[in-house]
């Protein structure tokens, strides 16, 4: 597996209460746990508040950016340089959400059938690592 793409540092699944299921690339020694609960928290407030669902926060020199997928039970998100564009993340997501939908279910993640194998998961991660050798060419 490639360590990070040129934009993306890190990739976590998080459920939608913010518990992390995978760490995709491992970069940072940031407690994926706490990021989660973290992006939830901010995500619930924004909505209460009458705001659209959260696309990013920017911390320092770094945004973390999500997005959803499985019917908004599953957030993807990515942390990258803060130079780096929403939309080129943004448009790098939509077909990760893709593959994601292709491969797994909600009631497959969410009762969590896997088990915590995180093997489970080794196609979606195959599937992003051709993804980025194939954007290298």
């Amino acid at each position: 597996m490639s360590s990070h793409h040129k934009f993306l540092e890190n990739l976590w699944i998080f459920s939608k209460n913010g518990t992390p299921i995978i760490e995709i690339f491992h970069n940072t020694e940031l407690d994926s746990s706490l990021l989660g609960l973290f992006l939830t928290a901010i995500d619930n407030f924004s909505k209460k508040i009458g705001a659209s669902d959260l696309k990013s926060v920017n911390i320092g020199n770094r945004k973390f950016i999500l997005t959803s997928c499985l019917k908004d039970n599953i957030y993807l998100v990515g942390k990258c340089n803060l130079k780096v564009k929403d939309k080129v993340v943004r448009k790098i997501f939509k077909i990760f959400t893709q593959f994601f939908e292709e491969l797994y279910t909600v009631d497959e993640i969410m009762s969590q059938k896997w088990d915590s194998d995180l093997a489970f998961f080794d196609i979606f991660k195959d599937r992003i690592d051709l993804y980025f050798k194939m954007s290298n060419l």
